[in-house]
């Protein structure tokens, strides 16, 4: 299973593309927060819906499908069994930018 390893900032930092014709699924998130002060991690879903007869160009969409707050010091280990779905690009965002905090998130495509 591939994963990722992200450092937390506050630019989103881009974890992976779905291909065209499939889901992806989070599997685990574990973030080691080492900096002084608790950061919030947003896990976003950045995608294009297809077009429709009503929506003919439709615009980009960013969901959020997981808010996670780890306190300083700490970490946070979760075992997603797939349920979080990405349809387009998985990106990670940070209520502060700092290198002491890294996020791993571990993933699959169905």
């Amino acid at each position: 299973m591939p994963s990722k390893v992200v450092e937390a900032n506050t630019t989103a930092q881009t974890v992976f593309s779905v291909p065209y014709d499939k889901i992806g699924k989070i599997m685990f998130i574990e973030i080691d927060n080492q900096a002084t002060s608790a950061i919030t991690i947003t896990i976003q879903d950045v995608f294009t819906p297809f077009a429709t007869d009503e929506t003919p160009s439709p615009s980009e969409q960013t969901k959020d499908r997981k808010v996670i707050t780890v306190g300083a010091g700490s970490e946070y280990h979760y075992k997603t069994d797939g349920y979080i779905e990405i349809l387009g690009t998985c990106k990670v965002v940070a209520s502060a930018t700092d290198s002491a905090c890294k996020i791993t998130i571990g993933y699959e495509f169905e």
